[in-house]
């Protein structure tokens, strides 16, 4: 069908894998009036659109992606057996009412499911021959769309139901929705005024295709534009009423459908979700809406006794007779009270379709100041009024006034509206005097000490003499300030975890225009979720793509900022700014991160102009050249701080690949995990030394006993967490072993950033000034790793055992006012013509205490090269078309089988000849129905009491897998299947926020379609009462 867009017919063509159903003669469509046979042509639907399971069969598909169109979303209404058709004759159905099919879509799945040709056209034909036979001929156009799809075949309803046969150039678009049938929800939205709205695409009025299919199978393409689809319609009516007058039944004599008698939500499968449904499956639709009936001939006793006249409910005022949109007068309190008794019937303060309710209510409209009512219906706009009912109550509101609109909402419209304007703000938080109000507290502190800390790093007097103010001031937060030492050990960070504490940010001087008067402000930054008050590692980066989507430049620069501060004055980013932490990092992004915002900055001044008093003293137009150097410059040292002293020494460089891995230097148990979490892992030592867990837990604290074996399970444990893998069997008891590709395929990003960004924005070198450190540790250190790459070259040096230690990158000074200065004055002139292309440096004196470096481009171009080099021959499998981890101790790779061998693409360390082997390998490993999972059920293994599941392990998906493979698969040219996966993550995403009251979580189950997961750390984001104020981070950046 994607094929035949390019023409203007579309056909119904079956997957490969299916037997092509036996060919019939074309259908006719004949035009009344001149006897053509006019050609239909193919929809082409809106980007921005309502999203429906149009889920494509298999990852090898290359079937078009199809949208519904974003016009009202109808609620399904019952079928009504007119009497003529009882009798078997006449129309089929009453059409007194704009009848919508609530049909399911068909999603053939070869190599799980089966479907013989008969049942995959009758499934479709069924779905047709219901639709059209609503319309008798003459009546107003019931248009039908079933299309094949690489495995697809999907059907919709179009219609407008004052429209006059022959006069549809445009038309009211009224399309089904999918997950109306037995979910616990009518639909999404109820009518609008017919004529309100039209169906049109970016290039004009909507086009509606034909392709009916039926038993006897063929090739029926349907040929009719827009303006004579009546005469289409008509035709197609008297087809599927010769299809009905033929026989109900299949082969086996069995009734095509049965009498619905308690349909629940049972769909655990979600066969009807996502378009397993087949033959008797096809249309079992929601208990309250529609109740499907048996095609097959019943006994007259049967059918007087069966509810044949009852109609689509409707309300009091179901169709105003002004343009106006309708508007509903409420008492807030009371009303809340009402729909929570009725409808939250397992009181969870969230109105959801797991609950009993009739999910039915009855407003007063405003315009008759209550008089007239209109029933609200279905589980998304009653949980939308429930939502709208507790805003309300926040602003003290009694009685208020909601459009119709607000609660009919589009859910995509509503969902980037809420992220956009809401959920940011209520992820942000600033470590100042008024934000230590909120994130002093700590739920993750479960020690004796539950005093409020801040600790303050020693280069920071600023900070420091700030937060001693608010102590004074503020005596009611009892916060007590700590400065923290000049050399952090593992050891000293042990001696931490008794006193748990906030890390300080930065910290920024603000002037009130207005007034003149100046004020200290924490630099903000957006946490992942709710429960969270820290700014954490990744997470950070994919809420910055996010934040940057939406216009929020300054929040993503700070962000940004804060990570600069951290790197100064912590060594390292941090996995969030907590005293157990600062041992620990997470997955490097920080390059990408600031050119993401550098760009920003560039393409839009106005944006930065806007935000401009929260980090200069005084507004001015815009930033200047000068000032975007500086920014970008501090961002750069930044990054070679980490680089170099981070991830390219010991312990963290294997010196025999000369690829990284996770592994922090912190010792002892980490402190903020459950108080019972490591129990199982204590208890038989505990029994050796002969004390209970809780004797021996101290013991250990308290190095009275020497475990090695315990020692090193938790480094690998630490390296886990730092990983933001925690927790996988893929890291299981060897994490700190691993050389990752997921972790090199960043740094591989990190070095060719660096060497495009110093190239092109800074004439080919960069100059940093680095801190000499204790008995000159830094300075000496770089001596040596100089000498080694003059005298083997960058490639000798890594790997091999080469000697390559950059730990002297730790002294390097982020926030260097000479060198800012310099740059600043030197914007438009950076070009060194006469630099040799060398590292080299330059030592003022001791009483200094620091020298200058130079490095050149082309020495992260040459790592950059050595890094590929090393990736392609210990992670690239060329047997199993897949990157793998490598196991530095054992010499081998992991046989763990992760969705993260996809940041290849992202980074660009593969080849494009490994793109075309690792694509398809990858996606018949790791897409499912929802979207990219995290690894193979294979690979995690078998699941009992002894052994539960784990969170980043199958059936689990998460955001940043997901936004690197989409733009890893576009980098590379497959543009089709970065669509088909942002196309069933976005689904997972609007099912979840519409079936339960706008959830947006942490993490789904994107085999079960479910983010109601039982796994460690449960799921975040999905405990609220009335609705939800935050969504999580990363999952609102993937939808944004």
């Amino acid at each position: 069908a994607a094929k035949q867009r390019s023409t203007s017919t579309a056909a119904v063509v079956a997957p490969p894998s299916f037997v092509q159903p036996s060919k019939m003669p074309p259908f006719p469509h004949e035009n009344p009036t001149t006897g053509d046979h006019a050609p239909v042509a193919s929809a082409v639907f809106p980007r921005s659109a309502v999203f429906a399971p149009l889920l494509s069969s298999s990852p090898a598909s290359t079937g078009d992606i199809g949208f519904l169109s974003r016009s009202s979303l109808p609620r399904s209404a019952p079928f009504v057996p007119t009497e003529a058709a009882k009798q078997g004759s006449g129309p089929a159905f009453d059409t007194s009412y704009p009848t919508i099919v609530n049909q399911a879509h068909i999603r053939a799945q070869p190599a799980q499911r089966p479907l013989s040709a008969s049942s995959l056209a009758d499934s479709a034909a069924t779905a047709v021959a219901l639709s059209a036979a609503t319309s008798p001929l003459g009546d107003y156009p019931n248009s039908i769309a079933a299309q094949a799809d690489g495995g697809v075949v999907a059907s919709f309803i179009m219609q407008h139901p004052t429209a006059a046969p022959g006069n549809l150039n445009q038309f009211e678009a009224q399309a089904y929705h999918d997950y109306d049938h037995d979910y616990g929800y009518d639909a999404l939205a109820e009518y609008d005024t017919p004529s309100s709205r039209t169906f049109e695409n970016a290039d004009g009025p909507g086009e509606v295709f034909l392709a009916p299919a039926f038993p006897d199978g063929g090739d029926a393409s349907i040929a009719q534009s827009v303006g004579t689809v009546s005469d289409s319609v008509q035709a197609l009516g008297r087809r599927a009423r010769e299809f009905l007058e033929q026989g109900s039944s299949h082969g086996n004599g069995k009734p095509r459908f049965e009498l619905e008698n308690d349909l629940n939500y049972f769909d655990s499968d979600h066969r009807h979700a996502h378009g397993h449904a087949v033959g008797a499956d096809l249309l079992a639709l929601h208990k309250r809406s529609l109740s499907t009936y048996s095609l097959a001939p019943k006994s007259n006793e049967l059918q007087s006794n069966m509810a044949w006249d009852r109609g689509r409910r409707s309300s009091h005022d179901d169709f105003p007779t002004t343009g106006a949109s309708r508007k509903f007068i409420i008492n807030v309190e009371e009303t809340k009270r009402r729909i929570l008794e009725q409808e939250d019937t397992d009181g969870d303060c969230q109105i959801t379709v797991q609950d009993a309710g009739p999910k039915m209510f009855t407003l007063g409209t405003a315009n008759s100041n209550g008089f007239h009512k209109f029933e609200i219906r279905g589980t998304y706009m009653l949980s939308n009024l429930l939502q709208e009912l507790a805003l309300a109550t926040d602003h003290g509101r009694k009685f208020i006034t909601i459009d119709e609109s607000r609660l009919n909402e589009n859910p995509v419209d509503r969902m980037h509206r809420l992220i956009k304007y809401h959920f940011w703000d209520g992820l942000t938080r600033r470590i100042d005097a008024e934000g230590l109000e909120v994130i002093c507290a700590d739920p993750k502190n479960r020690q004796q000490d539950q005093q409020h800390r801040i600790y303050v790093p020693f280069h920071d007097d600023f900070a420091l003499q700030y937060y001693k103010k608010v102590q004074k001031e503020r005596p009611h937060l009892r916060l007590d300030v700590v400065q923290l030492p000049d050399v952090i050990t593992p050891q000293f960070v042990q001696s931490l975890n008794k006193q748990p504490g906030l890390l300080s940010l930065a910290l920024r001087r603000h002037v009130d225009p207005s007034t003149g008067a100046e004020k200290v402000v924490g630099t903000p930054f957006v946490v992942p979720g709710g429960r969270f008050n820290e700014m954490y590692g990744w997470d950070s980066y994919f809420e910055a793509l996010g934040l940057l989507i939406d216009g929020r430049i300054a929040l993503a620069q700070g962000m940004v900022e804060n990570f600069m501060y951290e790197i100064e004055h912590y060594g390292k980013i941090l996995n969030a700014n907590r005293s157990y932490y600062l041992t620990r990092s997470q997955p490097p992004f920080l390059t990408d991160m600031i050119l993401q915002v550098y760009r920003a900055f560039v393409r839009s001044n106005s944006d930065v102009e806007q935000h401009r008093l929260m980090v200069e003293p005084a507004p001015r137009r815009a930033w200047e050249k000068g000032e975007l150097k500086v920014w970008l410059a501090r961002g750069v040292r930044s990054a070679l701080k980490e680089l170099f002293g981070v991830w390219m020494c010991p312990p963290r460089l294997d010196p025999e690949t000369g690829l990284s891995k996770y592994h922090p230097e912190g010792i002892g148990m980490p402190p903020e995990t459950e108080s019972n979490h490591f129990h199982h892992v204590l208890l038989p030592f505990a029994k050796a030394h002969n004390m209970t867990i809780e004797e021996f837990e101290q013991a250990y604290a308290r190095k009275e006993v020497n475990v090695p074996e315990l020692d090193e399970y938790f480094i690998h444990d630490r390296a886990v967490r730092e990983s933001g893998h925690d927790t996988t069997y893929r890291f299981d008891g060897n994490c700190a072993n691993l050389a990752t590709i997921d972790l090199n395929s960043l740094l591989y990003k990190y070095e060719l950033d660096l060497y495009k960004i110093i190239s092109e924005e800074f004439g080919g070198s960069f100059r940093v000034r680095v801190r000499r450190g204790a008995n000159d540790e830094h300075l000496k250190a770089f001596h040596d790793w100089l000498e080694n790459i003059l005298d083997r070259g960058v490639r000798g040096s890594i790997g091999e055992n080469g000697g390559w230690n950059s730990s002297w990158g730790k002294g390097i000074v982020v926030f260097d006012h000479d060198l800012d200065e310099e740059y600043h004055s030197l914007a438009d002139n950076l070009e060194n013509p006469s630099f040799t292309g060398v590292p080299s440096y330059s030592q003022p004196g001791p009483s200094s205490g620091l020298f200058s470096v130079v490095l050149p481009a082309s020495l992260f171009l040459s790592m950059s090269k050595r890094t590929r080099q090393l990736v392609h021959r210990h992670l690239w499998s060329e047997e199993d078309h897949l990157f793998y981890d490598y196991d530095c101790r054992l010499g081998r790779q992991s046989p763990y089988k992760s969705c993260t061998a996809l940041w290849a693409l992202w980074s660009g360390v593969a080849t494009a000849e490994q793109a075309a082997k690792l694509v398809p390998r990858a996606l018949q490993l790791f897409e499912v129905v929802g979207g990219l999972v995290a690894g193979t059920e294979e690979s995690r293994g078998p699941i009992s009491l002894a052994r539960p599941n784990r969170q980043w392990d199958y059936p689990y998906g998460w955001a940043p897998h997901q936004v690197l493979a989409w733009e890893g698969l576009e980098r590379y040219g497959y543009h089709l299947e970065a669509r088909r996966l942002v196309y069933r993550w976005l689904y997972t995403l609007v099912k979840a926020f519409v079936d339960f009251n706008g959830v947006v979580p942490e993490k789904f189950d994107v085999v079960g379609m479910t983010h109601r997961v039982q796994v460690e750390y449960g799921n975040v984001g999905t405990d609220f009462r009335f609705v939800v104020r935050e969504g999580f981070g990363w999952m609102n950046a993937s939808f944004q």
